[in-house]
């Protein structure tokens, strides 16, 4: 009976090896070690290197349950609380994975399109902001600037503690962050300027 392949054991390993190599010093070869399999399944199952990528960050996104942690209630403080939780338990966790690729995706043409879940992600977050702008809850301004201003102070306390240690900066407070974003794009600030 042939072996059965755990995609979630392929995907650790890929997580893995690139954290600790980067895409480029990353090989099909270590990933099939890593997780137990012959180098020629891996390649049967999942294709090329750049594919196997991206359909580890696609495990990611969908383990998360991230496209549900962007639906619209009503409900913006819930709403915005469930988005940044689940960025966290997704990007964040897997914050060296994430940051090797990153490092590479100018110089590895193939990388490109790895990255077309998490997009995805961004403008998933980038429509809910839009539906609450249009609500008139939240001022109107360029979606990608509220996402990045959402997501951008997560990403940078986690890369400083991950490099300096949680002594030096500890863990954003989510709900207070989410008091100062609501509080700086509120309709109603706007009106008062």
């Amino acid at each position: 009976m042939p072996k059965i392949i755990a995609d979630n054991q392929i995907f650790q390993a890929v997580i893995n090896i690139i954290a600790e190599r980067g895409y480029s010093g990353a090989t099909t070869r270590q990933i099939a070690e890593t997780a137990g399999v012959s180098e020629v399944t891996l390649f049967r199952k999942y294709g090329s290197k750049a594919d196997l990528v991206k359909r580890t960050i696609g495990s990611l996104v969908m383990q998360t349950g991230f496209q549900s942690a962007t639906i619209y209630t009503g409900n913006l403080q819930a709403d915005l609380s469930r988005v940044l939780q689940a960025y966290k338990a997704s990007v964040v966790l897997y914050e060296h994975f994430f940051i090797a690729l990153f490092a590479e995706i100018n110089r590895v043409s193939e990388l490109a399109d790895s990255f077309s879940n998490a997009l995805g992600l961004y403008h998933s977050i980038g429509k809910l902001l839009e539906q609450y702008q249009e609500e008139g809850v939240l001022r109107k301004e360029n979606v990608n600037h509220s996402v990045a201003s959402l997501l951008g102070p997560l990403i940078y306390s986690s890369m400083i503690a991950r490099s300096a240690g949680n002594d030096f900066m500890p863990p954003l407070d989510i709900e207070s962050h989410i008091q100062f974003f609501i509080q700086g794009r509120s309709r109603s600030m706007e009106r008062q300027e």
